[in-house]
């Protein structure tokens, strides 16, 4: 395979799947989790007499209440997580679960929108800090690579490539609605920190090879064979992790599942895009610089 000459096709792909990922945030946006949107937890016992959830939660829906989840155990210990309830609708609560004789409320916790929106706001500030962060690690790496491209232009495909890494597993979870809380974020940032190292090796060998080159081979060739020689080692690498990912998104707890199929999706991305995408930007870069 020609990695260089066949650009374009990887350049439509990598498009394709941006374009799906963008417009599924247009229809259907973000399905927040509580993390962000404030959430309400309510614990309690039936002291007279064994309740089912089901019980519960028609008394919930015939009062127009829904609820995120809903266990007793025993028959007799409640908990209950809900969406942020005000005082007023919590003491609505009480009174639908009063009906149910010998209800007692042991806790109640409610965070409200102020306290999800404070955590959008630090999401958002770690991934936009870790990107400035591996930039300038990257240009400062760099800083002996001046041509035919500076070590700056290293550092903007690398973040380049890594949006587009993030992008897409986002673009998934909206699709699937799949709710995004803190742990999302916890694996962009893993998926940030994997998809980067997969490029500074590609990255690494170029310079390399650049300077054994000494300007006898074309930039083009040079990355050519720089993206050959680090190819099974970045996809050892990524089907090593994703088998371990696999095993723990099929047979992990309910807790770790969304968590391992955004790094499953990110790891896969992320190695494609150092191969398919970051390189040969770099060489599509260089033209453009020539003409």
């Amino acid at each position: 395979m020609n990695f260089i000459g066949s650009r374009k096709i990887f350049y439509g792909i990598s498009g394709t799947m941006l374009a799906f990922s963008v417009v599924s945030f247009f229809i259907f946006g973000l399905s927040l989790g509580a993390d962000f949107t404030g959430d309400a937890i309510l614990i309690g016992t039936f002291k007279d007499r064994d309740v089912s959830s089901d019980e519960v939660r028609a008394a919930f829906e015939k009062e127009g209440i829904g609820v995120d989840s809903l266990d007793i155990r025993d028959g007799r210990n409640l908990y209950l997580r809900a969406r942020f309830l005000s005082e007023e609708s919590h003491q609505h609560l009480l009174r639908i679960l009063g009906t149910f004789d010998g209800f007692d409320e042991q806790s109640f916790v409610s965070r409200g929108p102020t306290i999800g929106m404070q955590l959008r706001r630090n999401a958002l500030t770690a991934i936009l800090v870790a990107l400035a962060a591996i930039i300038l690690y990257i240009a400062w790496a760099f800083r002996h690579v001046s041509r035919p491209v500076s070590s700056w232009i290293y550092g903007l495909v690398a973040i380049t490539a890594l949006i587009h890494d993030i992008t897409i597993p986002t673009g998934l979870f909206s699709f699937l609605r799949i709710e995004i809380d803190t742990l999302f974020v916890s694996a962009l940032l893993t998926i940030l920190g994997f998809s980067v190292h997969d490029t500074i090796v590609v990255f690494d060998r170029v310079r390399e090879n650049l300077k054994k080159a000494e300007g006898t081979k074309k930039f083009a060739d040079i990355v050519e064979a720089s993206v050959r020689e680090t190819f099974t080692r970045s996809v050892n690498t990524s089907l090593t992790t994703i088998l371990a990912l696999v095993a723990i998104y099929f047979f992990g707890g309910a807790s770790t599942h969304n968590l391992a199929l955004a790094l499953i999706v990110g790891i896969l991305v992320g190695t494609y895009s150092s191969i398919f995408i970051a390189s040969p930007l770099l060489v599509t870069i260089e033209q453009w610089k020539r003409k």
